[in-house]
């Protein structure tokens, strides 16, 4: 059975503090599954752009490697200072490693709401909801 069998069938029996916990280490696997999917092989975007550590442990697309980076919202390369929120992937047409696996196939965004948010609008609302 695999891991998201596994957690179909959890979930549909949850009654404790215990089933959740034991949910979550199932969880835990299936994503250590996934995340061999895609760079699996390749050489991660992180690399290939040498990404500095910092900014590699907040991107998503080092957290969630099952996916290619460019169709993860909110990576770091998809930001900027004014306001992006990380969906705009005309820059990932560009991009070597895009280039390199994308195949020139459209590109979709498939996780949405995972991304970093540290477009200067957002900092800034954040800077203002604290006074």
């Amino acid at each position: 059975m695999g891991a998201v069998e596994r957690v179909r069938e959890i979930i549909s029996e949850v009654v404790d503090v215990e089933e959740i916990a034991e949910i979550e280490e199932v969880v835990g696997e299936a994503r250590r599954e996934l995340s061999q999917d895609f760079w699996s092989g390749k050489t991660p975007c992180w690399e290939t752009c040498h990404c500095p550590e910092m900014i590699k442990n907040e991107c998503p697309a080092a957290k969630y490697a099952f996916l290619p980076c460019w169709e993860i919202e909110g990576t770091y390369c998809k930001l900027d200072d004014y306001g992006a929120t990380g969906r705009d992937t005309s820059i990932c047409q560009l991009c070597r490693v895009y280039k390199r696996y994308g195949q020139n196939k459209p590109i979709e965004l498939k996780l949405l709401g995972r991304g970093m948010d540290t477009s200067l609008r957002a900092v800034e609302k954040e800077a203002a909801a604290d006074k």
